[in-house]
């Protein structure tokens, strides 16, 4: 119990650093990709934070598991380089693997949370907060007596007189080409705002002329208050608003594309597993090779598997693999390499003894 706990407690401290460190150097990097388009007028410099704090809520469940797999090469490996774990072999003490795998289990928990309910919601918000940036940026970018194109050229927006905070508007005049007609809207007053995903802008007191292209037939409408649904710029396509779906809710589906996401978020605590389950014997190192020995290695496989992953998601969403084999064949793989690095000295002892032609002791 005491060796446990003294095995339990350097990998928890090892990942609590390495976890900090991890969050600290993503942050970095999303807060410049997030600056740039900021500075470009893309996303207003209110809603940086914001976004820094959603996206590190829906990358969490990758973060997790790399740290996981580090802390524990890290850990292992200093006590392989102090020769503490060789003073237990020594003494009959193995290095608890059960344990160790256990406390993976118990992480994998965690991470289960984080992709099966936190991830998709932070997701969604952040769909959210993409239109409500693109509201903002599109008001903050209004000026009083120029015309503005809007919905990717499809448009041509004016206003007379803005208000000091940007919300209110007068003396409207809107042009738009939607489905073939061809549409004059002026009003005395405006306003934006952002339901769900959406974006509107909506008119009090104005009239509305509809007609065709080519022709000379015109509708017009007199109206108290109008709403317009805006092209919103940021919609992505089907698999990127796949992600932002609760996960009870692609149960309901039957679609490759949908089950393929299922899969995916059921494989990331799998994920945490094993990880940890190949960290223990990839850690076995001598004194010599010192504390960091195995990391870039354990960096290398950690990409590869998260990439194929990746990989697999994709050939299931295209049928390239049945969906029965979906990701879990990447899984499988990783596996086949977890038991041959655990009895690799049984496999070198009984491939020995085959290539001398001798019988292994029972």
């Amino acid at each position: 119990m005491i060796i446990r706990r003294y095995f339990f407690r350097e990998i928890l401290y090892t990942l609590l650093a390495l976890t900090g460190l991890l969050i600290l150097i993503y942050l970095s990097h999303r807060f410049m990709f997030y600056l740039v388009q900021a500075s470009t007028g893309l996303i207003p410099a209110g809603f940086i934070l914001q976004f820094l704090g959603l996206k590190l809520l829906s990358d969490m469940m990758v973060i997790l598991p790399l740290s996981l797999f580090l802390s524990i090469l890290l850990a292992l490996g200093r006590l392989y380089k102090d020769n503490e774990i060789t003073a237990l072999a020594a003494c009959g003490i193995p290095v608890p693997f059960s344990s160790i795998l256990g406390l993976g289990v118990g992480f994998a928990f965690i991470i289960g949370l984080f992709s099966l309910i936190i991830a998709p919601w932070a997701k969604s918000q952040i769909e959210i907060l993409k239109v409500q940036a693109s509201a903002v940026a599109e008001i903050t970018t209004i000026s009083a007596g120029r015309f503005k194109e809007f919905g990717q050229g499809n448009g041509i927006f004016y206003v007379e007189t803005l208000s000091s905070d940007n919300t209110r508007m007068e003396g409207i005049f809107v042009q738009a080409t939607m489905s073939g007609k061809q549409i004059i809207l002026t009003a005395r007053q405006g306003y934006q705002k952002v339901q769900g995903d959406a974006l509107f802008i909506v008119l009090s007191q104005g009239h509305r002329y509809e007609g065709k292209e080519g022709t000379l037939e015109y509708v017009v409408t007199e109206f108290a208050e109008h709403t317009i649904k805006l092209p919103n710029p940021t919609a992505g396509a089907p698999q990127s608003r796949l992600i932002a779906v609760p996960t009870w809710e692609l149960w309901k589906a039957t679609d490759r594309a949908t089950l393929a996401e299922l899969q995916w978020r059921f494989s990331l605590p799998l994920t945490a597993i094993l990880l940890t389950a190949l960290a223990v014997p990839l850690s076995k190192t001598n004194p010599r090779q010192g504390q960091y020995a195995k990391l870039f290695t354990g960096i290398m496989i950690s990409l590869i598997y998260n990439n194929l992953l990746s990989i697999a998601q994709k050939w299931t969403e295209k049928g390239d693999v049945p969906m029965w084999l979906g990701v879990w064949w990447v899984h499988g793989v990783l596996l086949l390499i977890i038991l041959g690095l655990l009895y690799s000295p049984q496999i070198k002892t009984w491939w020995y003894l085959w290539r001398s032609g001798s019988k292994p002791l029972t």
